[in-house]
């Protein structure tokens, strides 16, 4: 057995009926004797009653009682769920409602009331009198047709199904007149629609009924004939036929009713042609009542009878019953005259009387399958009466507040609908006789409803006064085209794993619950008055007992979502545009749009506060980990609180430092009490740095807008660890929220240009990540290995102010388009086989492989069907054709390309040169600036403690490198000169005297590294082919190096201050060429190495630094220090040399002197490589 089916079963079965059986087994199941039920006690409980239930559906069934959460359900809890629980199930009737569907206005511009609206469906789809009849419940096809509308000034209007374009006929006109005389007057009171002969019966107060040429095409609509009437004016019509036999008959001011009827319609017409006017005064036939009534024929009925001294106005044929129902226009009685079957025969009528001076007879309608007679009244009640029983009515229906105006039935469906004058429409069982839906027809007050047509064909409702409206009914293939979850855009949808339902809400306050397994709405119910169209924001509290609600109201209230009760209103005014609620034990955090408050609220109303923060402009999204609170705002400012006491613990900014930045006392936030629905005050904090103090330049380019977050619960805090995920701008952001932490690593997560990210969530285990854009398209991104630190170290990674930030997205498993405009929410099941998504007016459920399963209210389906069971043997199975889905990689946000035409390095020769070119300063510069300092400090600090080290450390690098540099002879850019050395970059001069809070600045610039095409794999690392450089002998001794000269290499790929690096697995393909940190001490094996370095060939070098050169100064030699020469021959440099070259220069970097007794030996390479994994 199912067993949703069977829970299904169970909740109709746990109902008030059983309520004593189910209160004994309360008492006998409540061992401890402490009033309530644990969920222990519960089960072995509901166990006695229903045997065959599921121990997880009894969990569900207790949770749903014990709405307080305390974990026991008492007989108080137990009853009120059942009470509430069968009203419940009363006003979820609205899934068997006709008309479900808001009404479609149609304006029309004559400013007259329309007095009659008929509909017509053409011919060939026109629904057959006999065979096989659609069931009730099914869908049947949608028949198309015209609907024809008339206004009391004669203007006939022909109207499409959608009324969309009419095309408007003015019948007086129609009549010819004299030149340059007005056009008559023309006042209508009733239309009738022939449909065998395609003829319009029109009735005026011309005492003379007009009947035209009518068929599908309204430009030969043509005046046919008219029907004189000598003595009375026609004031409403019937007509009625069944293929062959046709009545026609109409009721006069003097309370006559005429009956014409004709055997065979299609070959003799409604009226014998040999009655008609041989000499006519008009310029069409005419035929007079009178001549009628005397030429009678075994093929034509005519009879006229005096019914009441009133004016009649209704006449309704009832063909079961052979009879016309004839109402009055003061509504004291009705008559019910029985259709005459020979000329001879006498009319046999019945009369019904209203009482006293009530007043029951304003419309009729009759019931064939119940054989009741229903009829409105004056006094807004509904009658029931026996045709044969005209004293008393059977029964009395109330409902109505105002006179009943129209009755309508729709046998297909067997209900009938009534309007009061009031703009109330009621239907109704035929059967049962209860009202089964209400609404008030509030686009129409303007003005009464003056006619009324139910098109039963395809159950639709049109009513009309100067304008008419439209509800499409359910029952049609086109109806089930138009269904959506929802009648407004959708502000969320929340998915319940445990009651595995879903709770969706829309802009006009409906908060709707689906069952997941079959799609259909297990409870419906509002949340806002009615009137009420805007942003809702909901949540489930902490326990997933019960929903929050906060509408534009800005009050906060808490629903039983079972049943839809409303269980409490907290006492405070929140935002009226909420942005995101967050739920921490009994805390409810509350944020909004346009507001720096977080509203802290106390579930039980009791303690409530608020925090503030000067980084805050508004508050554009909100999460939490354990107990931190993390608020982000539009301008890019994150801030970290500690959910228990509101103190700041960290805040970053991504447009600004890719660091998290520790708060101090000066960036704390606010926090006081609220004292029931006022304003915030007590405020204390120390948070009074204003936040443009913190924000960008106009011409900085920001990382990070209008951050959306997501917590990454799962994961434990850490430097190396991405714990919060932000998104911007189609990008999405990963972030070590701790102190020394920061951006971790970021990806393009949309595909179309210009799409944003607009939500975002996890399953479970937080394995898989969803998101949805505005174009309406979802993701599914495997993050079990994104955002952590060792990606920026093993692949793509982009360089930020000497940070890494990597940028290799994570495996995208799957995308396809969801909806047509932007996506709301989208949840999956624990297992993530199921998706939900809400985007516009709809909640859809997928498979994870994009297989669409179906819309909830719309499609339905078996709970054998879906299943949410767990499966952790799943397989990536192919994605079917109903969903066009894309396994694409999408691009990084910045990712460094080698140029296709630049050439492969042939020899290791043009390689040393490239190396010698990085190291090589690209323009002269005066000094180092502080941020450079900055830079070079924060690299030294990262590798070893300690300034005596770094000062030694650091003159030994530099000296290696200014050798290597001078001993190098190549090209120089254009419009430079040549020099007789080359020095090392100005960039790479420690700054080791900076405070420490120099470096929490984040306004490091970007460090400039070279990048290189691929070597050749064919190259062969020999001796002769690669010469490294030769040793620097202070003191005299000559500088050995080569004069070859190698291409400019062009400069470092960059963007936007930042170098982005590729590392690669293979030797020397594609590296970057940099210089051995000054961590890596010459001739000690296995020193430490870092991911900048490039690996050559050992060779033995020995550096021996004398006492020349102690005190002296190294300076940086501009590229026109000196006359260019193509080539420098071997020299000596002498301390003396060295320093008068200096004086080239007009600004000096100086070194610590080195120390008599540093002897350094090198036999490793000054290069070593630098691991790259592509």
């Amino acid at each position: 057995m199912d067993t949703r089916s069977e829970l299904t079963k169970t909740d109709k079965m746990f109902t008030a009926e059983n309520l004593q059986e189910i209160v004994r087994l309360f008492r006998e199941a409540d061992a401890d004797g402490g009033g309530g039920l644990d969920i222990e006690e519960f089960c072995e409980a509901m166990k006695e009653l229903f045997p065959t239930m599921d121990e997880e559906d009894l969990i569900a069934l207790h949770m749903k009682i014990d709405t307080n959460g305390d974990g026991g359900v008492d007989l108080g809890e137990l009853t009120d769920y059942l009470v509430n629980k069968n009203k419940a199930s009363q006003s979820m009737d609205f899934i068997n409602q006709s008309f479900p569907k808001p009404i479609k206005m149609i304006s029309v511009d004559y400013h007259k009331a329309i007095v009659r609206l008929i509909h017509r469906p053409f011919e060939n789809d026109r629904e057959p009198d006999h065979g096989s009849e659609v069931l009730l419940g099914q869908t049947s096809v949608y028949q198309k047709g015209q609907y024809l509308s008339i206004s009391s000034n004669g203007i006939l209007n022909f109207w499409p199904d959608s009324f969309d374009t009419p095309y408007p006929v003015q019948l007086y006109k129609k009549e010819n007149t004299l030149p340059f005389s007005h056009n008559k007057k023309m006042h209508v009171n009733d239309m009738v629609y022939i449909r065998e002969l395609k003829h319009l019966a029109i009735s005026t107060s011309d005492r003379e009924l007009m009947f035209y040429r009518c068929n599908e095409f309204p430009k030969l609509f043509s005046t046919s004939h008219s029907l004189i009437v000598e003595d009375n004016i026609v004031n409403t019509m019937n007509y009625w036929s069944n293929g062959t036999k046709a009545v026609f008959s109409f009721g006069d001011v003097k309370g006559f009713l005429s009956v014409f009827i004709s055997y065979n319609v299609h070959e003799n017409g409604l009226f014998s042609k040999a009655v008609y006017e041989k000499i006519s005064l008009r310029d069409y036939p005419t035929v007079y009542v009178s001549t009628l009534l005397k030429n009678t024929s075994k093929d034509f009925l005519c009879v006229k009878v005096n019914i009441f001294h009133d004016i009649c106005s209704q006449i309704r044929y009832f063909p079961s019953l052979s009879s016309f129902a004839i109402c009055g226009s003061s509504s004291k009685k009705m008559v019910l005259a029985s259709l005459p079957k020979t000329s001879t025969t006498k009319l046999t009528t019945k009369v019904f009387e209203s009482r006293g001076h009530m007043e029951f007879f304003t419309c009729v309608e009759y019931s064939t399958s119940s054989g009741y007679l229903l009829t409105g009244g004056t006094d807004a009640l509904l009658r029931v009466w026996f045709p044969h029983k005209a004293l008393s009515c059977i029964q009395e229906l109330k409902g109505h507040v105002k006179p009943i105006t129209h009755l309508m039935l729709n046998p297909k469906e067997k209900v009938f609908v009534s309007l009061s004058q009031d703009h109330h429409v009621r239907v109704w069982s035929e059967d049962a006789m209860i009202c089964l839906q209400s609404f008030k027809i509030k686009e129409m007050m303007q003005s009464p409803i003056s006619s009324v047509c139910y098109n039963t064909h395809n159950n639709e409702l049109v009513l009309a006064n100067t304008d008419i409206g439209k509800y499409l009914g359910r029952g049609t293939d086109v109806f089930k085209d138009t269904l959506t979850s929802h009648d407004k855009p959708l502000c969320c949808a929340l998915y319940h794993n445990i009651f595995k339902q879903v709770v969706s809400v829309c802009q006009n306050g409906v908060v709707t619950v689906w069952d997941i397994l079959t799609g259909t709405a297990v409870m419906q119910f509002k949340v806002t008055p009615d009137q009420h169209v805007g942003h809702i924001a909901i949540s489930f509290d902490g326990l997933k007992r019960r929903l929050i609600t906060i509408s534009q109201d800005g009050k906060v209230k808490l629903w039983n979502f079972n049943n839809g009760t409303e269980l409490a209103i907290l006492p405070v005014i929140v935002q009226s545009e909420v942005t995101g609620i967050v739920c921490v034990d009994d805390r409810v955090f509350v944020s909004g749009r346009n507001s720096k408050i977080i509203y802290d609220l106390d579930i039980h109303g009791y303690d409530n506060r608020f925090l503030k923060h000067d980084y805050l402009d508004d508050i554009s999204s909100m999460d939490v980990h354990e107990n931190t609170l993390i608020t982000a705002s539009s301008n890019g400012n994150i801030v970290i609180w500690e959910a228990d006491a509101g103190e700041v613990l960290y805040w970053l900014n991504g447009s600004k430092s890719p660091r998290t930045n520790m708060a101090d006392k000066k960036t704390q936030g606010q926090t006081g009490s609220l004292p029931g629905d006022k304003s915030p005050k007590h405020v204390r904090g120390t948070g009074h740095i204003p936040l443009h103090s913190k924000s960008l330049n106009v011409n900085e380019t920001a990382v990070i807008n209008t951050p959306l977050i997501k917590c990454l619960k799962t994961r434990e805090v850490s430097v190396d660890t991405a714990t919060l995920l932000t998104s911007s701008d189609g990008n999405i952001y990963a972030w070590s929220v701790i102190s020394k932490g920061g951006l971790i690593g970021k990806f393009r997560a949309v595909k179309d240009e210009g799409a944003v990210i607009t939500t975002m969530s996890t399953d479970p285990n937080e394995q898989i990540l969803l998101t949805g854009d505005t174009t309406g398209k979802i993701y599914q991104w495997d993050i079990q290995a994104f955002g952590f630190k060792k990606q920026a170290n093993n692949g793509l990674f982009e360089d930020i102010n000497g940070w890494r930030v990597s940028l290799c997205p994570p495996p995208l498993l799957r995308s396809w388009q969801s909806h047509i405009t932007g996506v709301v929410s989208v949840q999956c099941n624990p297992t993530c086989e199921k998706l939900i998504t809400a985007g516009n007016c709809n909640v859809c459920l997928w498979e994870n492989t994009g297989t669409y399963i179906g819309l909830f209210g719309k499609d339905q389906w078996g709970a054998s069907q879906i299943s949410l069971e767990e499966n952790a043997d799943q397989e990536e199975t192919g994605r079917p054709g109903t969903v066009k889905t894309s396994n694409f990689q999408l691009a990084c946000p910045v990712s460094p390309t080698p140029s296709p035409s630049e050439p492969l390095i042939p020899s290791f020769k043009d390689l040393y040169s490239r190396i010698d070119e990085v190291l090589r300063p690209k323009k002269p510069r005066a000094k180092l600036t502080d941020d450079q300092m900055n830079r070079l400090y924060r690299r030294m600090m990262k590798i070893k403690p300690g300034l005596d080290l770094i000062k030694r450390e650091t003159q030994l690098f530099f000296s290696e490198v200014h050798q290597g540099s001078k001993n190098t002879s190549t090209p120089c850019p254009p419009n430079t000169t040549q020099t007789t050395g080359c020095t090392n970059d100005t960039n790479s001069l420690a700054n080791m005297q900076q405070s420490d809070g120099a470096v929490k600045q984040g306004t490091e610039p970007t460090s400039k590294q070279g990048h290189f095409p691929p070597i050749s794999e064919t190259v062969q690392l020999t001796e002769s082919q690669f010469k490294p450089h030769p040793p620097l002998i202070r003191g005299g001794t000559a500088l050995n190096q080569s004069s070859s000269q190698t291409a400019y290499l062009d400069q470092t790929m960059s963007k936007y201050g930042r170098v982005l690096k590729i590392q690669q697995i293979h030797t020397l393909k594609g590296s970057v060429l940099t210089p051995v940190p000054p961590n890596t001490l010459p001739g000690v094996e296995g020193s430490e190495q870092t991911p900048e370095h490039v690996l050559v060939p050992p060779t033995q070098l020995k550096i021996q630094q004398r006492d020349t050169l102690k005190g002296s100064v190294l300076t940086s030699v501009p590229p026109n220090a000196l006359p260019a020469k193509k080539t420098l021959p071997h020299m000596q440099l002498s301390a003396s040399t060295v320093k008068q070259r200096s004086k080239n220069t007009s600004k000096h970097v100086r070194l610590p002197p080195i120390s008599d007794e540093v002897n350094t030996t090198n036999s490793s390479s000054r290069f070593c490589r630098r691991d790259i994994k592509r």
